[in-house]
Order: structure tokens, then C-alpha cells, then sequence
């Protein structure tokens, strides 16, 4: 994949400076030397280990400062997928006596990683992106447990795979399964039979007009939105972290909206 320096979008590494810090102190403290092995490998992150390392803190730190000077997408993906399964081990588990309150390190980086714009879904231990004050994962589960409900499970399998190409870090393929979801979904909201060839969103969003399921101003909000996603598509180079974040919560807001109306 190509190298996200070497193109016209230059992204920022997806943990903060303190997110590195706090990480690395919450591996020091829940993983031994071989039991970190184990970790680097289960993140894919193994290749960028240090050669020698004077402590455990000092490999993590190291393993966590190569990642940031990469910063590909596979080193940002790296990254998030590391810090999930730190986040996974350390949490509350109701069921496990030992753990029924979170490790005394866990609080910290969860607030770390939120502070990066990523909230810790515990029910099916994943990241998800966030903005200040909504939780997104409530928003993420509505709308894949709707659409499920509804047996669009088309619009469903491209939202997950959106999410999930997001949180580790590929926002090219982000974009693109947010077109098809969109498009799938208006579809099936506005009774567009499928294979319908070019033209079934706006078309979908006529039959939703002229059904009255549609705000003043929204049919055309809609169509701007789908032409808004054929730019800078799945081409790698050409999708930013913003510009994915945006598309992906803009999305996500829609679909939840227009949901609970039709």
C-alpha cells in the first residue's frame, strides 16, 4: 500500500504523543517479555520491534516510536489494533472475579485513545471514531442492528467493513464501501428494485420525495451527499483521516436520521 508520506495528503500518526506514552506504560505493566511477543505479533507490529532493548518499557516506547516515524497506513493500522487488544485485556469483566473492576492502567489509556478521537466499544471490544459528546458506538450499533432488523444486509456488511477499514487506519477502503452502503441503503429506503443501473440514488431519493418522507431541503442535501462521494474515492493517496472521519460521520448521522423516519 502506498506510503502516505509520499503522497498529496500527509496525515498525522493516529495515537498522540501521550496515547504512545500511555500505551507503552500499560504494556510494561500487564504484559511479560514473552507475553509481549505474543502481542506484537497478534497487531502485526512485530517488524517494527527494536533490535535490543534495555527493559520492557524501553522495547514498547521504541516498537511505538518506529510506527509513528512509518506512519503508513499499515503502521497506523498497526497502532490501533495494538491498542485495542491492550484496551481488551485490561477491561472490567463481570464474569472473571479477578477483573471485575478495569487494571489500574486502563483508565488512563482509554482516556488517552479518547482524547485521539477513538471510544472503546466494550461490548464487542473494538474502536470506534468519536466526536466530542456522542457516543458514536451507541449510533454505530443502531444503525447495524436497524438495518439487520430490516434484512438489508448488503447496506449492513458495507457499514461494518466502512467502521472497520476506518479503525485501522485505511481510509481509502473506508470510502469505499461508504458508497455502496449509501447506496444500497437509499435503495432500499426509497423501493428501488436492485440492478437498476446509474442514477438509483437520485432516483431513490425522488420516490422518498414524493412519498413525503423527506425535510424541506433534504432531497437535495442528499443528492450533493452521493456526489460528494464519488470524489477522491478507494484510490490509495487520495483519502485523508479528516476527510474519511468526515465522510464516515456525516454517514453515520444521515443514515440514523433518515432511519427513524422510514
Amino acid at each position: 500500500m502506498a506510503d502516505l508520506r509520499e503522497t498529496a495528503f500527509v496525515t498525522e500518526f493516529v495515537l498522540s504523543p501521550r496515547s504512545i506514552a500511555t500505551l507503552a506504560e500499560a504494556i510494561e505493566s500487564g504484559y511479560t517479555a514473552i507475553t509481549m511477543g505474543t502481542l506484537f505479533l497478534k497487531a502485526d507490529v512485530e517488524r517494527w520491534e527494536p533490535e535490543t532493548s534495555a527493559s520492557k518499557l524501553d522495547r514498547a516506547v521504541t516498537l511505538l516510536k518506529n510506527l509513528r516515524a512509518d506512519n503508513t497506513d499499515e503502521a497506523n493500522a498497526g497502532a490501533v489494533e495494538l491498542a485495542r487488544l491492550v484496551l481488551t485485556k485490561g477491561k472490567a469483566d463481570p464474569d472473571v472475579y479477578a477483573r471485575r473492576e478495569p487494571t489500574t492502567w486502563w483508565p488512563a489509556l482509554h482516556a488517552a485513545v479518547a482524547a485521539d478521537g477513538w471510544e472503546f466499544d466494550e461490548s464487542d471490544d473494538r474502536l470506534v471514531p468519536t466526536v466530542p459528546r456522542l457516543r458514536v458506538t451507541d449510533e454505530v450499533s443502531w444503525i447495524e442492528d436497524n438495518l439487520e432488523r430490516r434484512g438489508w444486509t448488503t447496506a449492513a456488511g458495507h457499514y461494518r467493513q466502512a467502521i472497520e477499514a476506518f479503525a485501522a487506519g485505511n481510509w481509502a477502503s473506508a470510502n469505499s464501501q461508504l458508497r455502496p452502503f449509501f447506496e444500497d441503503l437509499l435503495r432500499q429506503a426509497g423501493g428501488v428494485p436492485p440492478g437498476g443501473g446509474t442514477g438509483q440514488v437520485q432516483r431513490a431519493f425522488d420516490a422518498l420525495q414524493a412519498a413525503s418522507k423527506l425535510v424541506d431541503g433534504e432531497q437535495q442535501f442528499g443528492k450533493d451527499l452521493w456526489k460528494m462521494l464519488q470524489a477522491n474515492g478507494p484510490h490509495p493517496g487520495l483519502s485523508d483521516q479528516d476527510e474519511s472521519r468526515f465522510r464516515l460521520l456525516t454517514l453515520t448521522g444521515y443514515a440514523r436520521y433518515l432511519l427513524s423516519r422510514v
